[in-house]
Order: C-alpha cells, then structure tokens, then sequence
C-alpha cells in the first residue's frame, strides 16, 4: 500500500532549522533574566509591605520597617507593575500580580486627602482663634538665629503657639544633651500680652487665659528635680486648658519620642540596639495612649497638635484617630507633607543627605475632639528655619 507525502510537509522536515544568531540568544537570555528580576523584586516587596502591616505598632523593630516614606508603599509597586511591560511569558503575568498584591496593604495608608481637590479656601469666619503649631528644629542649637524665629512666629499673627524642641541640644551628645534654653523674659517681652506655658521642650503660648495645666501620663510619674535630660525623654504633652469666651478648650502641644536617632551608628552601635527600639516603641505607645484616654475621659472640646514622629502608614496613631478627627479632612492639600520640607542646608549630621529637602514624610498632625470646627488647615513653609512644615489652622468652639 502506498501513500502520497504532501511535498510541503517533507520540505519541512528536510529544510535544517535557521541557526539563531548569537545576539538574539543573549538578548533573549537577558529578557529571561531581566524577568525574573522584577518577578523577584516584586516578591520581596510584597514581604516587605505585607510584614510592615502586620508588625505596625505591634513590635519593636517594625519602627525600622515604617521608616520607608508611605508614598513608596504606592509608587513601588506602581513601578514594579510598568517594568513587568518588559518582561515575557508567565514572567510578566507574575510580576504584574506580584506588583497588585504589593500595592495593596499600603494603598488605604498613603495620607491622601482627595476631597481636598473640591474644596476651596474658605474666608475664616469672624471670631475664629488662630493656631499655629510649629517644631523649631532645636531652638538653641548654636546654628539657630532664635532672633529669625521670632520674627517669623510674629508675622503668622497667631491667637496660639505651640512649639516643640524649644530647647538646646549639644550634637553628638545622643540622648544626655539637652538642655533648656532659659528666655522666659524673651519669650514674655516678644508676646505681651500672652499667657505662656512651658515644660520640657514644649511651649504653649496663648493670647486666651491658661486656666489649668493637667499632668498626666509618664510626666506625672516624674519626681521633683528629675535632670533635664530625663525630663525632655518622657515629658512629651504640655495640656494647657484655655478659658475662650465662656467655653475652655483643652490644647495639647504634642512632641512623641523619636523612633530612631538620624545619628544613631547602626555599624558601630555603642548601644544595644534591640534594646534601645525595644525601649523607644515602648515609650511612644505610652505617649501616644496617655494622650488618647486623656482626650477620652476629657470633657472639654479638644485640639491635639504637633509632632507625632508618626506617618500615616504606622500603627502608632491608630488609638488616637479613633477618638478624634483630623484637621486635614479640612484641607486643601491632597497630599500633605511636613518633614524634611524646608530642610535648612546648615542642619547637618554625617548623612550626605541630612541637609536637603526631601518632602517624602508627613509626622505633624493636628486632631480635634468635640465641639471644634476646624474652618482652614494647611501645612505651611518654615522658610529654611526648620526641617518642619509648621501647621497653620482656624477653629470656633461650638
């Protein structure tokens, strides 16, 4: 029995394959390989951000983990996902799925604030108080022009201050430097009239009467003639109720530990450093929770302002936004951003980096409880005497 061969298919079977050249074989190996990079990059982000959330205010070390800026937690895997355009076959669905589900524990902890897009600047309603909330950036460093300063808090024209670090640091004195600055007589001589509080770091300075200071929380645990030094390390909230009309209003001047010193030498750490976080997360949380039950068992209308050494993506606020709501609701900025804006190139430590403005943080915060109605917030420049945006708001007291 014969059969007939279709002349095509013995063609085929005859014709030797074309060799491939030796640059199409590289290019495609390195395709290859370029793929399973971004596959491997989007795998270790998603450790990473799924880690983070988990392990946010919960465990010491996660303090590390919240440092990344929250606008990397989006932008990330946002590049992650265009560079899987170049990769091929499965290579490329992997890393675009990789590149969602990293997207995903950071997407709701970016700060953003889209109603601010239709709002615009409203006029301030008459009889509205002024505050503006400011971290000097170590008043009495010997880089400071403390004249500059006052100057500056003069023309915002505010009906009340809250400043934070007013007080002397000697760098590279890690956390037994600092001393207080002592201008009581200045401070007077700049805002008569004003009603003026202090402890620690802190100063309150109002144009409305200070009718009490209440302590609470790890200041109230401190004996008399405790050393500065320790003072300034637990005694984070100055309250100050402030007698407005026929209401008091409690204001709390907020300045929450840092999580980690810029100087700290993580090569040659002179301390233990588990310890040494172990010691910081537990001091924050303790910080941050004295505030939240104070404002909740507070019957008087509440602002809480200042620095939270916080961002948007950690766990650390979360006690305390349950309790409150944010000015920034009444913004107009979508995304407000405080640290390291205005950074002044004479505040250096041994980062190359440690003197630019990288505007990728947000740790100044304003909350407000009760009766306030916040009519205009925004974060404001320092004018390159501060790495701090300060916070600039009007409110009424119902």
């Amino acid at each position: 029995m014969t059969t007939t061969q279709d002349p095509g298919v013995v063609a085929a079977v005859l014709t030797p394959p074309v060799p491939v050249s030796r640059r199409r074989r590289v290019a495609r190996a390195l395709r290859l390989g370029y793929g399973w990079v971004v596959v491997a990059a989007g795998a270790l982000f998603l450790v990473f951000t799924v880690t983070r959330r988990a392990a946010t205010g919960r465990w010491h070390w996660s303090i590390l983990l919240d440092s990344a800026p929250p606008v990397l937690l989006v932008l990330t895997p946002l590049l992650l996902a265009a560079a899987a355009a170049a990769a091929c076959g499965r290579r490329r669905r992997w890393a675009v799925a990789l590149a969602v589900a990293g997207l995903l524990p950071g997407v709701d902890q970016l700060g953003v604030y889209p109603a601010a897009l239709l709002r615009d600047t409203r006029p301030v309603p008459a009889g509205a108080v002024h505050l503006f909330t400011w971290n000097t950036n170590y008043w009495g460093m010997s880089n400071k022009d403390p004249e500059a300063q006052f100057a500056f808090l003069r023309r915002q024209n505010a009906d009340i201050y809250l400043l934070q670090e007013h007080v002397v640091w000697l760098p590279g004195s890690a956390e037994a430097g600092y001393f207080p600055v002592g201008d009581d007589d200045k401070l007077r001589a700049e805002f008569p009239g004003y009603h003026i509080a202090r402890r620690s770091e802190l100063v309150t300075i109002s144009r409305f009467p200070i009718v009490a200071q209440p302590l609470f929380g790890p200041a109230a645990r401190q004996p008399a003639g405790t050393p500065f030094a320790e003072v300034f390390a637990r005694d984070k909230v100055l309250r100050t109720d402030l007698r407005i009309g026929e209401r008091t209003i409690s204001v709390y001047n907020v300045h929450v530990t840092v999580p980690t010193a810029i100087d700290l030498d993580f090569l040659h750490p002179q301390v233990d450093l588990d310890e040494y976080y172990r010691r910081k997360f537990t001091w924050r949380q303790e910080e941050v929770a004295a505030v939240t039950e104070d404002v909740r068992r507070n019957p008087n209308p509440s602002i809480v302002s200042g620095d939270f050494n916080a961002t948007s993506a950690m766990g650390t606020l979360d006690g305390l936004r349950a309790v409150t709501r944010d000015a920034s609701d009444e913004g107009t900025q979508v995304l407000p951003l405080s640290w390291r804006f205005d950074a002044p190139m004479n505040f250096s430590w041994d980062s190359p980096l440690a003197g630019l403005p990288l505007p990728f943080w947000r740790i100044d915060w304003t909350f407000t409880r009760g009766a306030v109605d916040v009519h205009r917030y925004r974060l404001v420049s320092a004018e390159q005497l501060s790495d701090h945006r300060p916070q600039d708001l009007w409110f009424s007291v119902r």
